[in-house]
């Protein structure tokens, strides 16, 4: 039997197995790493309107306008893009909410920001932002490859909180034990499970909420073939409403849209006031865009619901047809609506903007020690990577430097901060293959605090007083503290100098490192 085996089995060469076996752990070492990169990112993009306004500190901000100025408003953007011979095919207008108070219009080809009047103010794009929360969603691959994907890892995700809690039930008895002077290797095993435990709800929920919403895709697509005799574009339909039949049903109504676009928004606002007082605008909807078919949809605010906005439609003369039933619809409609305000924390106002950012960031520190550890016990065991240490520690350095770097050069510049910071973080963390990990256990915090004090200074040199107006001078203050923070770590961790050298070898830096 076995020598029967043997004939059956020939013998692997030694050299293909230890290959495949790096292969194996490069490519979960790669997964972590993706899976760091969107938790950062998406603890930090929990304030994207807060940075969306500080990008561009010198907008009208007010808390209401009148329907007759966004009639206006309207009526300029019609105007301007029919000058520049843009073709949009959706127009957004955003009217002002306690999140958001300006007024602006947005389309793809351009952001146009406008007074309290409806009198056009400049120019209201905000592409960094756009960077920052397309990095986090999507890794700016096409959306609709990189939704899946962040989807998987959001699944993925769920799948590690849960394996880890079910694998490790001591880390619930001891949910208040910390050891931080048991060693490097021990404390760092046990901030590690004391972050995982104290944020096991948050972790799950946001990583459901993600895998959701990422995935929704996937579902549709499925559902097609299922239930819809293999037609996703019904599918479609059904959830979100079919264009072509909203259209027919706002015509129904009386003259083109083409003929009233003014009078049509200022009556369909002015409806929506009479007939909803509860649910303030937070955005207007021109699909179809300059077409007979323009259709007008209101999406506002439910401040009893956790969804986003109920998408209210309205007829070619401004009447109210009817609502999509995000908040009153069948419960899946509800829950599917309700994901994105789950995973951005986008309810409760800044206190809970901050738990999550104090929570999202716990989950990266989480992500990178898994990592540590990982490597700590192979060296313990005889089986060390350096110089896959090496290059894990640079690359959680690298992602924060580099977010820091390229948005000081497109504040500056208007460099495009993608290839940046793909670039950077790519050679950084190729570099850090050849750097000493001693070294990068105080330069890489040193240097990453540096960069990140340069933004709020480019901001302040780009936009001069502007910089100091409410809705900039407090993420410019964060900056701030951030890299004084930082800066901070990396000269403590050159003070212990011969130390930290000493203990590095046993477990590699990371992002707080200790």
């Amino acid at each position: 039997m076995a020598g029967a085996e043997k004939t059956i089995w020939p013998r692997v060469p030694a050299g293909f197995v230890k290959g495949q076996l790096l292969a194996h752990k490069l490519l979960g070492l790669a997964l972590a790493a993706v899976m760091y990169l969107v938790c950062v990112t998406g603890a930090i993009a929990v304030f994207y309107a807060d940075f969306e306004r500080w990008e561009q500190p010198g907008v009208p901000e007010m808390t209401q306008v009148s329907p007759e100025a966004v009639g206006r408003a309207v009526a300029y953007a019609r105007q301007h893009i029919a000058q520049t011979g843009a073709q949009p095919s959706d127009v957004y207008v955003i009217t002002p909410s306690p999140e958001m108070p300006r007024l602006v219009i947005d389309y793809e080809e351009d952001v146009l920001a406008f007074d309290a009047s409806g009198a056009y103010a400049g120019p209201g794009a905000h592409e960094l932002t756009h960077f920052l929360t397309e990095l986090h969603y999507a890794l700016h691959l096409p959306w609709q490859i990189g939704f899946i994907v962040i989807g998987v890892l959001g699944v993925l995700l769920v799948a590690l909180i849960v394996g880890g809690a079910l694998a490790l039930p001591r880390m619930f008895r001891d949910a208040f034990t910390l050891r931080l002077d048991g060693g490097r290797r021990l404390s760092r095993v046990d901030i590690h499970n004391r972050l995982a435990v104290w944020g096991l709800p948050f972790h799950l929920l946001v990583a459901a909420s993600g895998a959701v919403m990422g995935l929704a895709l996937v579902a549709v697509g499925v559902a097609g073939p299922m239930m819809f005799g293999g037609d996703s574009a019904r599918a479609m339909a059904d959830l979100y409403g079919d264009p072509a039949a909203i259209a027919a049903q706002a015509r129904q109504a009386g003259p083109p849209p083409s003929m009233l676009p003014e009078a049509r928004i200022v009556t369909a606002l002015e409806t929506l006031a009479r007939e909803r007082p509860d649910n303030p605008p937070l955005y207007m909807a021109l699909n179809q865009f300059g077409t007979p078919d323009e259709t007008l949809a209101i999406g506002a605010g439910h401040s009893d619901r956790l969804i986003y906005s109920e998408t209210y439609r309205f007829d070619s003369a401004g009447g109210l047809m009817g609502a999509d039933g995000y908040a009153e619809g069948e419960a899946g409609r509800q829950v599917l609506a309700s994901m994105f305000r789950i995973h951005a924390g986008a309810f409760g106002g800044p206190l809970v903007k901050f738990i999550y950012l104090a929570l999202g960031l716990a989950l990266s520190f989480i992500c990178t020690t898994g990592v540590d550890i990982w490597l700590a016990k192979a060296a313990a065991r005889g089986r060390a990577h350096p110089r896959i240490q090496s290059t894990w520690t640079s690359f959680v350095w690298a992602t924060p430097a580099m977010l820091a770097l390229a948005s000081t050069l497109y504040v500056l510049w208007a460099i495009s901060p993608v290839p940046i910071f793909w670039g950077g973080v790519l050679l950084l963390s190729l570099a850090g293959v050849w750097t000493p990990q001693h070294l990068a256990h105080w330069l890489a915090p040193f240097a990453t605090g540096l960069l990140t004090l340069s933004l709020p200074l480019a901001h302040a040199a780009r936009f001069g007083a502007d910089a100091a107006a409410p809705s900039a001078v407090w993420v410019n203050a964060a900056l701030v503290f951030a890299a004084a923070l930082l800066i901070a770590l990396g000269l403590r961790n050159q003070r212990r100098g011969a130390a930290a050298h000493t203990n590095a070898q046993g477990a590699p830096a990371s992002l707080a490192a200790s």
